[in-house]
């Protein structure tokens, strides 16, 4: 039996998104961190083993959960604020739509025996720099970042491969954004 490491993700897409790429590939021309291992997201729950096989069942989960949702109403994810601190450089996230959204999936989504425990996340955020002792270089590679730029928002399903490789699981999710 194969178990896919899996996680649900927001990511942010257009220019907020093209701005963090570029900063993440100057981050690691000096000295990547552990988040520049990841693609740039807002954590919904944390990492979840389930086989292979029902993947597109949970796939289907979060497409009810989000069409039980609704659209995306404008504002629904605030980018609050850039944080630069000694141990983690990130953006701290608002969001009770995606607070509702993780919500309701985590009540639809099917456990069986055996299943480890989906975990919501409280504290949302998108981290830029992490998992380094010494982070002032990304900190001064923020110092001109706007973090108030223009963003959408799409919500999916992730799972990391064993050589730690991201793939998208999302068939048919749509995309999420303040201008539906």
């Amino acid at each position: 039996m194969s178990l896919a490491e899996l996680i649900l993700y927001a990511t942010p897409r257009g220019p907020l998104a093209d701005a963090l790429t570029a900063l993440n590939e100057e981050i690691s021309l000096t000295r990547a961190t552990t988040a520049q291992s990841y693609p740039p997201h807002c954590t919904l729950t944390g990492f979840f083993h389930r086989r292979e096989s029902e993947i597109e069942r949970i796939n289907d989960e979060l497409r009810q959960a989000l069409d039980d949702l609704g659209a995306m109403p404008p504002n629904a994810v605030e980018v609050a604020a850039l944080h630069r601190r000694d141990d983690w450089v990130g953006l701290e996230i608002r969001s009770p739509w995606l607070t509702r959204l993780t919500e309701r999936f985590v009540l639809l989504h099917s456990l069986a025996a055996g299943d480890d425990p989906l975990r919501l996340k409280d504290w949302l955020h998108l981290s830029i720099a992490y998992g380094s002792d010494d982070h002032q270089h990304a900190v001064a590679a923020t110092r001109d970042f706007d973090e108030q730029q223009s963003v959408e928002w799409e919500v999916a399903l992730w799972r990391r491969s064993a050589d730690g490789r991201w793939q998208r699981l999302d068939e048919g999710i749509r995309r999420l954004s303040d201008d539906e």
